[in-house]
């Protein structure tokens, strides 16, 4: 213990090294430990981000409802209208969700999210701006029971999929699939010429989040010519990892 606390004293000597030899370290145990209990560890780090944070960061989510790449899915969905009905898996607060009530107040809207306080801290957002077609609900992408087959037009998900492992993958497709009557649209990371290393997309651990060939992932459920990836403009979402693996897989069901 002493040599440990020798070489950390060492180390603050040097705060920048410091910190990413720090964040670097936590990140292993993060992923070692997800290795050894899949999806189970991300889903138990999602459901109580706020007692550990509060909802600072869900108001975060609200405040970024301006993001550029919303419009871009904004666009994207807008041409699969007519829809009546659509469900977005991991809305967490909603803002995807307020830009489609605002373009469409007749469709009914849903989301579902695996934190409590984000359903609860967006359903009290959407009453303050009298918005009444979008119901948020708790539960997790892998069970959408609550949901009989065939429910929705259109299922999306922005940024979800990248936290569920390979343990998890193919029940939340085949959920997603279930509960959707014509397509299935999804912001994720897409792994590009993964033949060897992610034959089934099954995902590739990439910093404690998954990137992995939807291709090879989906052609499992819907037929390939179903299945259309395009990249998201590298202005859109700047952040590195955004910028090379970032894409809108859009597939159709009917």
């Amino acid at each position: 213990m002493k040599s440990m606390q020798k070489i950390k004293s060492f180390l603050k000597r040097y705060p920048r090294f410091y910190n990413f030899i720090k964040s670097r370290y936590y990140d292993l145990r993060f992923n070692l430990k997800e290795n050894i209990l899949g999806t189970k560890v991300q889903k138990e780090k999602w459901a109580t981000k706020h007692i550990h944070e509060g909802d600072e960061w869900i108001k975060q989510y609200w405040n970024l409802i301006n993001h550029s790449h919303r419009q871009f899915l904004m666009n994207r969905l807008s041409k699969l209208y007519p829809f009546d009905s659509i469900l977005e898996v991991g809305s967490n607060c909603g803002p995807n969700l307020f830009l489609l009530a605002k373009k469409y107040p007749h469709a009914t809207i849903k989301g579902i999210d695996i934190n409590p306080l984000a359903v609860q801290r967006g359903s009290e957002w959407f009453a303050k701006e009298d918005i009444s077609n979008v119901k948020l609900l708790v539960g997790e992408a892998s069970n959408l029971g609550q949901f009989k087959d065939k429910s929705f037009d259109i299922v999306f998900t922005d940024a979800v999929l990248i936290y569920v492992g390979k343990d998890e993958i193919r029940n939340v497709i085949k959920e997603m699939i279930r509960v959707a009557r014509s397509y299935l649209v999804l912001v994720e990371w897409h792994y590009f010429n993964s033949r060897n290393k992610d034959p089934y997309g099954l995902g590739v651990h990439h910093y404690s989040l998954w990137k992995r060939d939807y291709k090879a992932l989906l052609k499992q459920f819907v037929p390939e010519d179903n299945i259309h990836i395009t990249k998201i403009p590298d202005d859109l979402w700047p952040e590195e990892e955004w910028k090379e693996f970032g894409v809108i897989i859009e597939v159709k069901l009917d």
